[in-house]
């Protein structure tokens, strides 16, 4: 009697399937230049205190095994832990690529996974980039079924999808079989964690959901390759993930496997132009597109931002404390902050976000001109872009809309190869020589060609 597979079988067959040779050759190009984008970012987030402070607490369970690079440092640790401290690294200053229809920062957890593992296994620069694919294949795809549902639930989507993708990478460079796949996925089921709760205090646990993401996705892979079994319906379950964290009848479980081989999420994947919350990308543009016209800071009486629903609780809510934030990475997440910052300062940067922006009183004068009030579902092209809307009321009565459906480095508004390497040089420049740079460039963008070996060794540094 014939029976429909469960989600984990069909991505089980999809990875066992899929090869280097049947990936589109733009799918390749999108990959090593997400794999360069998050290297960068997780060399420049090595400096964060998020970083520094849980490569301490690594070393002190971790101190004797010394295999693979710390992205960004001069410690090695074994596999699983320089990915959770890559991980980490890649997360910390919101600077890491989305997929935005999803809302998964999969590259974070993806990178580290297959950079570590890879490096442990010698694995050649084809299996590398194909790990890579088809874990994001797999984790795009588990965001686009709950619709935003765990998010509404108070989960971090990133750390629940995301361990899927660590799975997927890890089972592609361990070749496993696919029941071993199907464990490893439904062992991965109990690993998943990551509530959004770190935005009641700014904490540091946001950045812990993608290193943990990655170490835990690694060790499931390794139980189902010793024998460990989990759910095969550990997706669509009575107890299973959508229906757990997410809001089972607002899901779309078709979306989770619907045109595995024939639609690539790869090519789906937003590079963030600014360090902080994509969700606030596009009102700072509009901001931009502001001053671009002249319009002056000190003729404005009232900002009014159209936010969709599921943005309000991470960029404006509680209202009081986005207009006060204080921490640095609070500000991260504070749209009133962030408008105001652009208004006066004319960018946004890793410098925006110091301690003493936090005090300035010309900062909070504007902030207070900001309010909010939810976007037009009929009209607004959320989560398929993170779109900005602004009405600007000037003193004299004028008022200003400001609107950009399409967030820059959105895929259908992507950034160019050269703001790219420019980004990537910017991250890098204060931890690794100029040599070092151009060498993981050239090695990343000659993948497969390079090896994982010629890439890790110039991420380290003697500082």
């Amino acid at each position: 009697m014939y029976t429909l597979k469960t989600i984990a079988e069909q991505y089980a067959e999809f990875l066992v399937q899929l090869n280097y040779q049947q990936i589109p050759d733009e799918v390749i190009l999108s990959a090593k230049r997400h794999i360069l984008d998050t290297i960068g970012v997780a060399i420049r987030g090595r400096t964060h205190e998020n970083a520094v402070n849980s490569l301490k607490g690594l070393l002190e369970v971790n101190k004797n095994a010394q295999f693979i690079p710390v992205l960004g440092s001069k410690v090695k640790l074994s596999t699983e832990y320089a990915a959770l401290a890559n991980g980490i690294a890649a997360h910390c200053l919101d600077f890491d690529d989305t997929h935005t229809d999803s809302i998964v920062h999969g590259s974070t957890i993806i990178t580290p996974v297959v950079l570590a593992l890879g490096e442990e296994l010698n694995s050649s620069g084809e299996e590398l980039l194909t790990a890579f694919i088809g874990a994001w294949e797999v984790s795009a795809r588990i965001g686009l079924a709950s619709r935003g549902t765990f998010h509404k639930r108070g989960f971090h989507t990133t750390s629940i999808a995301g361990i899927f993708g660590a799975v997927a990478a890890a089972s592609k460079l361990l070749h496993l079989s696919e029941n071993e796949i199907i464990n490893a996925l439904g062992l991965a089921g109990s690993q998943t964690s990551g509530i959004n709760e770190y935005l009641s205090n700014s904490s540091s646990s946001k950045s812990m959901h993608a290193g943990w993401s990655a170490f835990s996705g690694i060790l499931s892979t390794r139980f189902a390759k010793n024998g460990m079994t989990g759910p095969h319906s550990v997706f669509e379950g009575r107890d299973g993930i959508f229906k757990t964290y997410g809001i089972f009848d607002e899901c779309d479980l078709s979306l989770a496997t619907n045109s595995l081989f024939e639609t690539w999420e790869t090519t789906r994947i937003s590079i963030k132009p600014y360090p902080c919350c994509h969700f606030a990308h596009a009102f700072i543009d509009c901001i931009g597109n502001l001053l671009k016209k002249g319009v002056q800071v000190e003729a404005i009486s009232a900002i009014k931002c159209y936010v969709p629903e599921i943005e309000q609780a991470l960029i404006c809510e509680p209202f009081a404390e986005k207009l006060r934030p204080v921490t640095t990475y609070g500000a991260k997440f504070s749209l009133p902050f962030l408008l105001a910052t652009k208004l006066l300062d004319k960018k946004i940067n890793h410098n925006t976000f110091v301690l003493k922006n936090l005090n300035r009183s010309d900062i909070e004068a504007i902030s207070d001109l900001v309010s909010y009030e939810s976007a037009d579902a009929s009209t607004t092209m959320f989560p398929k872009t993170f779109p900005g809307h602004l009405l600007v009321t000037l003193k004299d009565g004028m008022i200003i809309t400001e609107r950009l459906d399409i967030n820059i480095g959105h895929p259908d508004n992507p950034i160019s190869q050269e703001l790219l390497l420019e980004k990537f040089s910017d991250n890098c420049s204060e931890l690794i020589s100029e040599q070092a740079i151009k060498k993981i460039i050239d090695s990343v963008m000659l993948l497969p060609k390079s090896s994982i070996k010629e890439i890790t060794a110039s991420t380290q540094t003697t500082v």
